[in-house]
């Protein structure tokens, strides 16, 4: 099927990435590890990095590097690279160096080589593509690796020759340890003329040098280092970027050039907080906060006093705190747990871990923070369930999804098998999956692809596309009761637009509307008069790309609309503009689900992915039932809303509502927006609905 090719495309890679990793699990040992310098050093180039790396360039005039080219295009091993190639990803090849070559925390004793210019240390196995960025890079990976002249560079050239790999015992520089030499010969960027030769040599003593033996067509390269752990905050100073886009215009290499990244010297005292658990979302319960640390120095250590200490960060104030000493042999890695800890509901906290060893030289990281919360946010998963064993096992069945909330019931339409119907009971998904006794209605006979599906005034809404394996040729609405029995359908070509098809679908209840998402053609939002079977208006598509599901997430005047076209799931308002977005991979529909039993319960949306393990999601919105008034008959009246700002209420219709006490005595009425002075809890009586509001 059209529509499903590129998600299985991009999970087929990525499992095949997953294996290659368990083939080969590199070494990981101590190495030496960072050092600031003392005032007395002579800085003469850039650094120290977080970790204690250093540059020195014969462009900024540095007496500690020298240009002394290593020529191996004729004595090395030929790759065979391909343009937008790794070594590791491309062709599962990692090269192994001989020695054992520190890098940041970690020793490698092996590298995937990639065409545009990078060297891969940690993640091997990952691509490093063609986007060259500002270090730290996180668009690939995150990965630890080296960019030489990162850019768009294309050895499969017609008129290049290629990469070329080779180690030595003694390296032929004058170096009297070993070294590895990656050279780049006669390559130019991807379209350019200028064939550059420039290499890399990795030294067994971790410094790490390059030289560019040509003219450079130097365009908006990136050149430097990374550790992979700077990408995504946990050590976020652990990278030296030489040059990136031409800034600084004095380091654009030419030929003759030569940089040096210093490995730092070793230390005897250094202990640092590596990582703390848990960080993030965490329930409303018991927890016990965990650290690791590490000695990164040469002396055992014995006590060394680390300190746990928990604030709130709405106010600053220190909640929690507990203390304990440890043991930890040189350059080795530890874990330290402490005292329970019971967080609030609905709260941020500050998790900070400190280590106190006195002989320590270097404080800058002795101290770790992370954030915890038990106040959801939206992107936040909760929840997963996969269904593999749908149809022949294959897996991308999901398309639609919607909650019926008569039947307390969500329902989903599956295209393997084909134009069928599922349902489930969102308090327990896992147990009560189940299909149902539909037989959707096939519009277009065996080319008939069922997809969005709605919950509207008793029934449902479903799409059906007309696909015979090349084109579209039709696309249709089926209006069903509430057993799956077709009673009525709207010719989508005919009255909305031709040529696509439309995929997600949800009812409003405000106005009545169907709200339908058009892939293809205008890449629409159609707000949908499913009586008339006309278009009502549409609202904004804040993409470029064609959307797959949509939610109408009325209570609080909210969409949720993605696909996995952008891999990702936004919040809008009803206006139209974007509030929040997360990734969400392979992202066929959503709708929300609202169940207050308290006003600290969150408000959840669930969601099906089209991959290959037919995967239910289940949400947070970052909404709160308190936040939403709850109605005591529900299904009645569905136009009617209450929501709650604060301490201000406001109804959506022109009526009048009467306020009571919960003791059921009159306190007033209001038509619009009225503000409650005092907390508490509230009736609020609209026509013959009754709504619970809860005032903090």
């Amino acid at each position: 099927m059209l529509f499903i090719v590129f998600a299985s495309a991009g999970l087929s890679a990525q499992s095949a990435h997953t294996g290659y990793e368990a083939l080969k699990k590199e070494p990981v040992a101590p190495a030496r590890v960072q050092s600031y310098y003392q005032d007395s050093y002579e800085l003469l180039s850039g650094g120290p990095d977080g970790f204690g790396y250093m540059y020195y360039s014969t462009q900024d005039g540095d007496a500690e590097v020298t240009f002394n080219w290593i020529d191996i295009s004729t004595t090395g091993t030929a790759l065979g690279a391909g343009d937008d190639w790794c070594s590791g990803s491309s062709a599962s090849t990692l090269y192994y160096l001989g020695f054992s070559f520190p890098y940041y925390d970690q020793v490698k004793d092996s590298i995937s080589i990639c065409s545009n210019g990078t060297i891969v240390l940690e993640n091997p196995y990952d691509y490093q593509g063609l986007s060259n960025a500002a270090l730290p890079d996180s668009g690939y990976g995150p990965n630890g690796f080296i960019a030489v002249m990162w850019d768009d560079i294309n050895p499969a050239d017609a008129s290049a020759d290629d990469i070329y790999f080779q180690a030595f015992s003694t390296c032929p520089d004058g170096y009297s340890g070993a070294c590895a030499v990656i050279q780049y010969h006669n390559v130019p960027r991807y379209g350019g003329s200028v064939y550059m030769n420039f290499e890399v040599i990795l030294y067994d003593n971790g410094d790490i040098k390059l030289q560019y033996n040509s003219a450079i067509d130097y365009t908006d390269a990136t050149i430097g280092i990374q550790d992979s752990t700077a990408a995504v905050g946990i050590n976020p100073n652990w990278y030296l970027e030489y040059v990136y886009n031409g800034n600084p215009s004095t380091h654009i290499p030419d030929s003759g050039t030569a940089i040096l990244f210093k490995y730092p010297p070793p230390i005897d005292y250094d202990v640092a907080v590596l990582n703390i658990s848990p960080a993030g979302p965490v329930p409303v319960d018991t927890i016990i906060v965990e650290a690791t640390l590490r000695n990164n120095g040469s002396i055992d250590l014995t006590g060394v006093p680390v300190t746990l200490t928990i604030y709130d960060t709405a106010t600053s104030n220190v909640v929690f705190t507990s203390s304990t000493n440890a043991d930890i042999a040189a350059q080795s890695i530890i874990t330290v747990s402490f005292d329970p800890f019971l967080p609030d509901p609905r709260k941020v906290y500050e998790l900070e871990v400190a280590v106190a060893e006195p002989q320590d030289t270097i404080p800058g990281n002795d101290t770790l923070r992370v954030l915890i919360r038990t106040a959801l946010a939206f992107g936040d998963i909760v929840g997963s369930w996969d269904f593999p064993s749908l149809g022949d096992g294959g897996g991308y069945s999901f398309a639609g999804i919607t909650y019926a909330s008569d039947s307390g019931k969500f329902y989903v339409v599956s295209m393997n098998p084909m134009s069928t119907v599922f349902e489930f009971d969102p308090n327990d998904p896992a147990a009560t999956f189940t299909q149902t006794s539909w037989t959707l209605h096939a519009f277009f006979g065996a080319n008939d692809i069922p997809w969005g599906i709605a919950y509207g005034p008793g029934g449902f809404y479903v799409t059906h596309v007309g696909y015979d394996g090349s084109t579209f040729v039709g696309c249709m609405i089926g209006y069903y009761d509430g057993s799956g029995n077709l009673y009525d359908s709207l010719d989508v070509y005919a009255n909305i637009e031709a040529g696509g098809w439309l995929a997600g679908l949800d009812w409003d209840a405000d106005n009545g509307y169907l709200w339908g998402i058009y892939v293809g053609g205008s890449n629409s939002v159609y707000q949908i008069d499913v009586t008339n079977k006309t278009v009502a208006g549409t609202f904004p598509n804040v993409t470029s790309y064609s959307l797959r599901g949509i939610s109408v997430f009325r209570e609080v005047d909210r969409v949720l609309y993605g696909g996995w076209n952008q891999g990702a799931i936004y919040l809008l308002d009803y206006s139209g503009n974007q509030e929040a977005s997360v990734p969400m991979l392979g992202m066929a529909d959503v709708d929300v689900w609202m169940e207050c039993n308290n006003p600290d319960d969150p408000i959840y949306a669930f969601i099906t992915l089209n991959n290959s393990t037919n995967t239910l999601v289940k949400m947070a919105t970052g909404f709160y039932c308190d936040q939403v008034a709850v109605s005591e008959k529900p299904g009645v009246n569905n136009d009617i809303r209450l929501t709650i700002n604060g301490r201000t209420v406001h109804l959506n219709v022109d009526d009048i509502a009467e306020v009571y006490s919960i003791s059921g005595r009159k306190l007033g009425q209001f038509r619009g927006t009225t503000t409650i002075s005092r907390t508490g809890l509230y009736i609020i009586k609209v026509r013959d609905r009754s709504f619970k509001v809860i005032i903090k």
